[in-house]
């Protein structure tokens, strides 16, 4: 039994928060989280997503520029409907990419989307490159701090530019960000030694050192995201922070647990970060959050200061996690495969 999809894929509306879809001619969710073939999507094919519309109501007015910060084997182009909605009607002026090669930045812009050097890069490489775009920006806008939103890597990026000190930034919004790491990454990691067929399909230790930034924090595994969570109270007195987690697709917690709180790549415990605040999505897979009409909503109201709608609705009967043994794993492109037993049985 394999198991691509928990939950129908939904399209944006405009109400205030979208329902959540209902099964239709798909496994119920205790069906998923009692199968013995799981198939998890790597964070390789990130902008291989549902698709959604846009939010019909005109995005708010920002009150500062807006640094939109793309994650692992990714790039600016990820955040076409985030983007195209915040400048949508010219309402806010779309500032366009800023890399280290890019040239003048727009002193009108409101918009920005940052493309590292490489899409595959190390935690330390890009939070020197984001120190360099958000001093461009604010140098040429004249604003003294700027907003950020994030997308997996580019949230643990952020947080070690913000833990580094002389940050200027106020808002940070993390989308599906693992804060406590993906054991995805592991796996890719582990396939790339052993010369298996994952994504990238290119090899250097600039990727490899990425894959090790973004592995399962564990005793002895992970020591950089180890070392930044260790001083987090110190990043979040630097910016208010927002964490925005997808829900609904099975999803590795740890090496030996699935659970149904994850959108295939992080799971929403790794997401969580404590004290700030965190917005629930159904239904969505890793690269979906960003793109997800609620997900624009609740970005638009955290970086106005407006009240944050609450979690969209969460399905009746969520199963609990499951604690289980791989008995082979294997990788395919973007999609890692997990045979397991249950080991209650």
């Amino acid at each position: 039994m394999q198991i691509t999809s928990t939950l129908p894929r939904p399209v944006g509306n405009s109400s205030p928060l979208s329902e959540t879809p209902r099964p239709s001619q798909q496994p119920s969710l205790e069906d998923i989280m009692a199968a013995d073939n799981f198939e998890f999507q790597w964070t390789g094919q990130e902008d291989t997503v549902d698709s959604y519309q846009l939010p019909e109501e005109s995005a708010p007015k920002l009150q500062k520029p807006v640094l939109l910060v793309h994650g692992f084997n990714s790039g600016a182009s990820t955040w076409t409907n985030m983007q195209t909605w915040l400048v949508r009607d010219g309402v806010n002026k779309d500032g366009g990419v800023i890399s280290p090669n890019s040239g003048a930045v727009d002193g009108e812009g409101k918009v920005f989307a940052m493309q590292f050097s490489r899409s595959c890069n190390s935690l330390a490489n890009n939070a020197a490159e984001l120190r360099q775009a958000i001093d461009r920006i604010t140098a040429a806008t004249g604003s003294q701090e700027i907003d950020v939103v994030s997308h997996s890597m580019g949230g643990l990026g952020t947080r070690a530019y913000l833990d580094q000190g002389n940050e200027k930034v106020d808002h940070l919004v993390m989308l599906a960000t693992p804060n406590k790491g993906s054991v995805l990454a592991d796996l890719s990691l582990k396939f790339r030694e052993l010369g298996l067929n994952t994504i990238p399909r290119e090899d250097d230790p600039l990727i490899r050192q990425a894959l090790r930034d973004l592995g399962e924090v564990r005793e002895g595994n992970n020591p950089n995201l180890t070392a930044l969570n260790q001083t987090f109270d110190r990043q979040k007195s630097r910016a208010k922070m927002l964490v925005i987690a997808g829900n609904g697709r099975p999803t590795l917690a740890t090496r030996f647990r699935v659970t149904i709180k994850g959108e295939t790549t992080v799971s929403r415990e790794s997401a969580t970060l404590p004290g700030v605040p965190l917005r629930n999505l159904w239904g969505v897979n890793h690269g979906g959050v960003k793109d997800h009409p609620d997900a624009l909503r609740m970005t638009a109201a955290f970086l106005t200061d407006r009240p944050l709608p609450m979690d969209s609705q969460e399905p009746p009967n969520i199963p609990p996690d499951r604690d289980i043994t791989p008995l082979k794993i294997n990788a395919d492109g973007g999609h890692i495969h997990y045979f397991v037993e249950d080991t209650k049985k």
